[in-house]
Formats: structure tokens, sequence, C-alpha cells
């Protein structure tokens, strides 16, 4: 039994205002009603029972889900029956009503407004009287082709025979001495593809494994456009001078329109050009997927408000700027049915005139947001925005000095916090034991300690929880007394899954969002854990305990995604927490992880600014809450595995219980049959709550050519897509599936093999001597080469395990902007900025580029380190620093906010270096790091193109890759 502890000694008023029951809450609630009884008689059905959440004990992998038909939405019972044979789950994947649930899936939601984002005002429909007459005097004209009805999708594609890569040294590692023959059909895309994690293939099957062998590709039957071919051999310190961007599409007559609004960021293919054929897909040895950035904030998004929103009657497609209008109908785009036009949909909210539909802005933009009518889209009203804090205060968090920095950022951004009248906050903090706090305005703050975290009894709901505008004032009193409260605290241990547990029973009638502080091992109470870490291990080529020791926070997530709770985790510090365990309770409930090594607020500044501007960020951005995401796909095209952090519903849905700008997903396809069709098309909707109690729907729509030429797909390719996809892909395998790091790296590997091969292949090239690569994958040797050296995948060296585990789950959701900075940072070298040239130029990342007398910024995404060659003159050094030599230079942070130059040159290198992270929105902290520096080792090792004691140079790596080829 728990022991409550009155530590203030003054009684709780007797409120009867507090203690009013209401059943459902509204967007007005009445006045003195109180959030502990939200739901109290009616509970939000989620549709999603407890029972169908528990995972399956099985521990194979099932066969792909190409046989389901995802442009017709069927219920999850017709699903199970019909066209989608119940399999059951691998182990470590949720489960629902039989269905395969792959580790993560990404949602899509957005809410009102945001500081960062200028949301043009919601369009209204408004009702028009003479919209009937008009109509009838409007013919629109017949623009493209007819679409074809939907056919049903083939059979379930069959196995092809797997094969061996030959012998040598792998750049992965792996001795190869012991196998024979690398025959075509080994190549690694279909690796890469198909034998990744959530695929179904063993890591050796040909990614191949899931398209049908077809004949010999006929490529006269398409003329292929010139091609930029290029010989890497003769590249050998590549630079992305461009920005990665992803290539153009260039859509046939008449999809070929301009849009008022589009931003292919938030909705990228793989390829930009999408093979006709399963066989020429096989022959491409490239993979086929989508990196969705769903949430994203948009400088423009164009939001409607209408009575009626124009759907699909078979796919349940939303209208978007490809379908086709014949007479009063429209042909979907997707599915290829012919659906009546409603008569509203001839008036334009924007211009308020009634003609041509294909001026609406649904039709205008290929991203759009709707207000949902609250009739067709709400069974229940949306829930309140609802944040509980749980705050590690052990001896080592008190010492770490995190807690005045959260009580500064939060003190901060109390007002700013998305939500209404209605938003609910409560804080819980834990050590040995459980702490609640009970604030009420005028009143000084109660604490309550539950002393047994093994069978936690809570006091009262009505305590702990409080409506923010009632409470500010008290909230603002106890975050200021905060740090000093646990100040003398000197208990060691963390019953961090007791809290989390608590946190859950706290809201589980409302829903909301969990923020979750840990410094140490959770070693006491519900989910206690033990060190796993063996520091003897690290530099091993086989790294062992990235699985989850416990199921705890996994059943844990699986309630609170149930309940539409999502948990955050903001780890501090360098000791070990079993982050392979304790990240499932963000993995599952659609979460993230925010990892900050070494932190101490006195001793590493870096790490400290950077908490304080992630956290700051974290708390002010918008949210959205219980949403729903589906994916629709062109006929021949179905989902084959989702990658992120969310909970899978069906073969084409995510449920996320919180969604927000900062998260990417991947999305792996099948190609099932030939698409006879011009283009394929695919649409991404996001159904959310915003903070304010809004239904509204996201809708992001792309179209894409088809072709059954080689050279045309692979001059297609989008390089930053494919890297995003085949990351995610790998840390799937490794934390999921019972993968190693050794067979992700031989996927790796095999994948830009496989890519070269084909490429070579269709070119007619047998130049010896030569690397050929068209020009838009001509960085793809250099990415995947980054890949095995980041801390995610690298062997060989010392790498903690708690260190590792974070990676890959920054891999999981980060946008590709972000990764590709991460594997790929840019060095620019700062003493050649000029009056001149204002812009420093740009350096491959090769010590070999380095001069002494330098001074050269490298910019990771998340770090900028400003490096100092001994050279450095004593003119530069008084510009930059203040001072006169390089021997007086110190090893220390430095603000870009403030004005550091001394002179016009200095303020032109600064200058510089604020333009880099202009557009970000966090602030990114800039470490001077000296050549004699203990630090020096943070600049090296993003050095790629350099050799190592384990891995090989840039160089080296494309002798290995021609030799593979040519032994084809």
């Amino acid at each position: 039994m728990g022991i409550f502890v009155n530590c203030v000694l003054q009684s709780f008023p007797g409120n009867n205002s507090m203690k009013m029951t209401d059943p459902v809450w509204n967007s007005s609630r009445p006045a003195g009603s109180h959030p502990a009884n939200l739901f109290l008689n009616n509970p939000p059905n989620f549709a999603m029972p407890s029972a169908q959440l528990q995972p399956s004990p099985a521990n194979f992998l099932p066969p792909p889900l190409s046989s389901v038909n995802t442009a017709v939405p069927k219920s999850t019972t017709s699903l199970v029956q019909g066209s989608v044979p119940s399999f059951p789950v691998p182990s470590g994947l949720p489960s629902m009503n039989g269905l395969v649930q792959p580790p993560n899936l990404s949602t899509f939601r957005s809410e009102d407004l945001f500081t960062d984002v200028a949301l043009s005002p919601p369009v209204t429909a408004a009702p028009v009287t003479n919209v009937a007459q008009a109509v009838s005097n409007f013919s629109s004209s017949t623009v493209g082709k007819t679409f074809l009805p939907l056919l049903p999708l083939p059979d379930d594609p069959h196995f092809v025979k797997q094969h061996v890569p030959p012998p040598t040294v792998h750049p992965s590692g792996r001795s190869m001495s012991s196998v024979s023959g690398h025959g075509i059909g080994s190549s690694p895309i279909s690796e890469v593809q198909h034998n990744f994690a959530g695929l179904q293939y063993p890591i050796s099957s040909p990614i191949n494994a899931i398209i049908p062998d077809m004949g010999n590709l006929n490529l006269n039957a398409v003329s292929p456009t010139r091609t930029a071919v290029v010989d890497l051999l003769q590249e050998k310190h590549p630079i992305p001078s461009e920005c990665l961007e992803p290539p153009v599409v260039t859509l046939p007559r008449p999809y070929d329109r301009d849009l008022e609004s589009s931003d292919s960021s938030v909705l990228r293919c793989t390829l930009a050009a999408v093979p006709e054929s399963p066989s020429v897909l096989k022959k491409c040895r490239l993979p086929l997927g989508l990196i969705v950035h769903p949430f994203k904030d948009l400088k423009k998004l164009v939001m409607v408000e209408t009575s009626i929103i124009v759907r699909c009657r078979s796919c349940r497609a939303y209208i978007n700027p490809y379908v086709r209008f014949v007479d009063r109908n429209w042909n979907c785009n997707i599915c290829g049915r012919a659906n009546r036009l409603p008569d509203e949909f001839y008036y334009n909210p924007q211009t308020g005139k009634v003609g041509d539909p294909s001026l609406r802005p649904e039709i205008q933009n290929s991203s759009i947001e709707f207000i949902a009518p609250a009739h067709e889209y709400e069974n229940r009203p949306p829930q309140p925005a609802c944040y509980i804090f749980i705050l590690d205060v052990s001896a080592r968090a008190v010492q770490s000095g995190y807690l005045v920095i959260f009580r500064d950022v939060l003190l901060e951004s109390l007002r700013l916090l998305p939500g209404d009248n209605r938003t609910i906050i409560g804080f819980i903090a834990v050590d040995s034991f459980l702490h609640f706090f009970q604030l009420r305005e005028n009143l000084k703050p109660k604490e309550f300690v539950v002393s047994d975290v093994d069978d936690i009894v809570m006091p009262s709901k009505s305590f702990l929880l409080f409506y923010l505008d009632d409470s500010i004032n008290a909230v603002e009193s106890f975050l200021n007394d905060l740090p000093e409260r646990f100040a003398d605290n000197t208990d060691p241990k963390c019953a961090l899954g007791s809290a989390i547990t608590a946190g859950f029973e706290l809201i589980a009638t409302i829903g909301g969002r969990l923020t979750v502080f840990q410094t140490v091992l959770p070693d006491i109470g519900n989910g206690s854990l033990t060190s796993r870490e063996d520091p003897n291990l690290r530099a091993a080529k086989e790294v062992t305990n990235m699985s989850a020791a416990s199921d705890f926070y996994k059943n844990l997530a699986l309630k609170c995604t149930e309940r539409m709770i999502a948990v955050d985790l903001f780890v501090l510090g360098d000791t070990y927490v079993d982050l392979a365990t304790v990240c499932d309770v963000v993995t599952f409930s659609s979460g993230s992880v925010y990892y900050y090594p070494n932190f101490d607020a006195c001793s590493n500044p870096m790490e400290m600014e950077r908490f304080r501007s992630d956290l700051g960020r974290y708390l002010r951005r918008k949210i959205g809450f219980e949403a729903v995401m589906r994916i629709r796909l062109s006929y021949g095209l179905s989902v084959h595995s989702f990658f992120g952090n969310f909970f899978v519903c069906s073969s084409n849905m995510a449920k996320l219980s919180n969604v927000n700008p900062d998260s990417a997903f991947g999305v792996l396809l099948n190609l099932d049959d030939n698409i006879d069709q011009p283009v394929v098309c695919i649409q991404a909707a996001v159904l959310y709550s915003t903070c304010h109690g809004q239904r509204r729907i996201r809708v992001h729509t792309i179209c894409l050519p088809t072709s059954e030429s080689i050279l045309e797909i692979h001059n297609a390719a989008d390089l930053p897509a494919i890297i995003a996809l085949i990351s995610r892909m790998a840390v799937d395998r490794c934390l999921y599936q019972q993968g190693t790091i050794q067979m992700a790296r031989e996927a790796s590997v095999n994948a830009v093999v496989d890519c070269l091969y084909a490429f070579r292949s269709a070119s007619a090239s047998r130049e010896y001597g030569t690397l050929l690569c068209s020009r838009n994958m001509r960085l793809f040797p250099i990415f995947i080469l980054a890949l095995l050296k980041c801390k995610a995948f690298a062997h060989g060296y010392s790498i903690k395990l708690d260190h590792r585990i974070s990676a890959m789950l920054q891999f999981k959701i980060m946008p590709i902007s972000n990764m590709i900075l991460e594997l790929h940072p840019n060095l620019y070298a700062l003493h050649a900025i000029s009056e001149t040239n204002p812009n420093a130029p740009l350096l491959p990342l090769s010590f070999e580029k380095i001069d002494r007398h330098g001074l050269y910024l490298m910019d990771t995404g998340r770090y900028m380190y400003l490096y100092v060659g001994p050279g450095i003159s004593d003119t530069l050094c008084k510009s930059m620093f203040g001072v006169n030599s390089y021997k007086e230079i110190n090893s220390m942070t430095v603000n870009l906010e403030n004005d550091n130059a001394i002179n016009e040159h200095g303020m032109l290198i600064y200058n510089f270096m604020r333009s880099i992270i202009s557009d970000r929105l966090q602030k990114v902290p800039v470490r001077i790091i000296k050549e004699d520096s203990p630090s020096k080792e943070l600049f090296l090792t993003h050095l790629i193109e350099d050799r190592s004691e384990t891995s090989f140079s840039y160089v080296e790596f494309l002798n290995f890759l021609q030799k593979e080829i040519c032994g084809k």
C-alpha cells in the first residue's frame, strides 16, 4: 500500500466546484469543471480493445501484404477475413485483429496556426443560391484519357532463388572467404528492399524475392532520356554542391499542370519515375518506397472549411489536382472510379463565383487541410491538450543541473503551450518514491509521496490534474521552487516504470502526452532493470543487447496507444539507462527520444544549450492529438512495411497518439502488377485533432510518371529519399527483427553494388577501369560509406550501447534534410571569406583538404564545430576571437546570437555562419576545437573520406565496388 505524506500542513479546501463530473467535455468547459472528471462516465471509444493490442508470441516473419487492395478501404474484419490472410505476428511487433503490425508507422496531422508557419485563413464554402442553375449551364472540358476501373490485385508473388556474394574482404567488416559465387540475382537492393527488418526475407535473400520474374526488358519501348553519366573513379572527392533536392518530375499531358502550392518534401518517392512492371523494378535494383513528412511546418498551407468533403465512393481518396473531370463527374486518380460531382463543388469559395471546378483550392494545391465537419469525423468531442511532466529527481539528476534548465524553459513557454482554456497540466517527480503535487491558485503546493512503487495507490485525480488557465500562478510558483525542493536529495534510485504507469493512469480517460526526463537506470519498482552493458565488448563486431530486456515498456506503450497517450523521453547524462529497453514505451506510442550524452549544466555548455533549445522547440511547436494516417496508392502498388514510431492498424493505416512537425516516416512499397497507365498517384491523409479541439484532415498528393527504361528510372532516382529509407530499414532490422549490425552493414553495401551493376548493364558499358553511375546517384557510395561509419552501424571501436541505440532511434524519425547533414556534414573554409567573396567554399570531408593555417566550420545539423589550425594568423585570431594568438584561444562554445566580431572581416564570417542556420527552428551550438585539443576526435570522426583503423577510405571503397561489379 502507498503511504501518503502531506508535506504542507494545510487542508485541501472543500470546493464543490472541483468535484463536478463532466460525462463528456466539450470545447467550452463549464466553469469550475475539473479535468480529472473528463470521460468519467463516458470513456473514449478508441475502437482498439486492449486484448487486440497484445503482441503475438510468434517469432517468424510473415509474407508481405502485397495482396491487400489499398485503394479500397475495408473494415478490419473484412481485411482479416478477406484479402489479407491472418498471419502470426513476429516478436516485437504489436498486433491488431491478427494483422501484421510493423514496429513503426507515421501518421499525418496538423494544427491551426504556428509561429513558424504562414497558414492561409480557412476558405469557407458558403452556400450559393443559384448553384444548381449555374451548374446545369456549366460543362467541364474533357482532360486526358479515361482512367481504368479498379481491378482485383494479383496473388502474392513467389520467392525467387537467392544467391550469394563473392569471396572477398567486405567493407562491412565480414570475412567472405568461405562464400562462393556472386550472381546477378543476389543484388543487394533485393536485400535492401526485402531483406531488412520489417521485411519478411532473410538478409541474404534478394530484393527481387517479392517481385515475380518476367521476360527480358525491351529498352526500345520507351526512348530513354539522355542520362548524365559519371565515372566515380574520376570524382574521388565528391561534394554535394546541389542541395540534394528531389528530382524534377516531368509529367505527361494532361497531368503536367501548374499548381498554386506544392511542397515535394512532405511526400517523396525514392523513384521519381515508377517502373511499369515488377520485372523492370527487379532489373533497376533500386528500392521503391516513400518518405512521408506529413505534419511538416509549411510556409503555405491552404485550409478549406466546407460542409461536404469530396471523396471517392470506392477507395475514399480525397479529390486532388490529378483527378479528371468528365461532364458532371470526376474520375478518381487512385482507383479510376467515376464519381458524381456535388453541385456545391462548382462554387469557388476563393472567388465567390460558380464555374470551372478545376479552379477550386482542392484542385490547385497538392497539400491542403480540411476543417472536418463534426457530424462526419467525430464519434466524440476532441480531447483537450493534456501535458504531464515526469521528472527524475534522483541524486544524479539533481547533480546534472537539468531541473534548473527545465524550470527556466517551461516558465518561458508556459503561456505558449499549444491549447485553449481546457489545457490540462500535471507533475510527477520520481526517485525511490513517487511524488505527486496538488497546485491550486492562491494556495501553497501540496506534495503527496507514495513509497510503495510496486503496488501504486494514487491520490485522487482531482488533486493532481488542473486546468492551466485556472492555476497558472500556482504553477509558476511551483516551478520557481522546484530545483530547491530536491536540492539535497541523495537518493540514487529511480522508479521510472512506476512513474510512467502512474502518469498513464492519471490521464487514461483523457489522452494526451507524457514528457519523461531520465538520468539513471530504472532499478526499482515496476519495469526495474539491471545493467546489461559490458564495456569490454563495445568494440566487438557483433553488438549484443540491442533488443529489449523486458516487455514491460512495450506493453505499457500499447496501453498508452489504446488511450491516445504518447510518451516522449529526454535522456540526460552518460550513465547507462538501457535505452534499448526503455525506448519501447516511446516507439510504440508515437513519441520521440531526445538524448544528451555527457550532459552537465556546468561542465558541458554545448549539451546544455542543445537541451535548452530542443526543449523550448518541443514545448511550443504545434501538436496534433488522436491522429490516424492512411496511404492510398494507384493500382499495382501496395504498402509492404512502415518505418517510424507509431502503431499500425491495417495494411495501409497507422495510428499516432500525437503527431508533431519534426518527425518523418518511411514506407516500403510493393509493385504487385504491371502498370498500364502513364502515371501513378500516391496520397497520404491524416485525420487529427488540433490543440483547440478541432478535427482536421491534412492531405498530400503526388503524381509520378511511369517508365520501362532502366536508365530513365536511375536518372529519376531520389538519392536522399533512398538513403533515408535504407537507414530506416537497417535500424528496423537491428532493433526489432533480431538482426545484427553485420547484417545491416552487408545489405547496405550490397545496395550500392546492385545499383551500380544495374546501371552498368543497362548502359551496355564494359569499358575497363570505370565505375559508371547516373549523375544524381553519384553520391550513393559516399553516403553508404558514411552510414557504415556513423555511430549507429560502426564497429571496431568503442561505442557505448546507449549512444548507438539513440543514433538508431534518431534515424527512425529524422527528416531527410537532417539525415543528410548527419551522415555527410558540410565543411566550409571560413578563412577564404572576403568582401568580394562573402560565401565560404564547400570542401570534401578529408583531412587532406585541411590547411594548418585555416579556420574551418563543420555543420552536422545538430552541432557545429569551429576547427582552428595551429598556424592561424594572429589577425584572424583577433577578428574572430578577440585574442592575439592561437595559444590564447579557449576551447569553448560560440554564441552566434551575439556580435562576437572585432572587425569587418570577423563580421563577414559570423554573418555567413548565421546564414547557414537562419531557417532552422532550433539553435545549433558551436564549439571551438583546436588541433591540439582532446575534443579533436569530434571533428575527425566526421571526415568520412579518410581511412580509419576499422574501415575503408572512400577511394578504397570505390575500388572495392569496382571489383565486385567486374566480378559479376
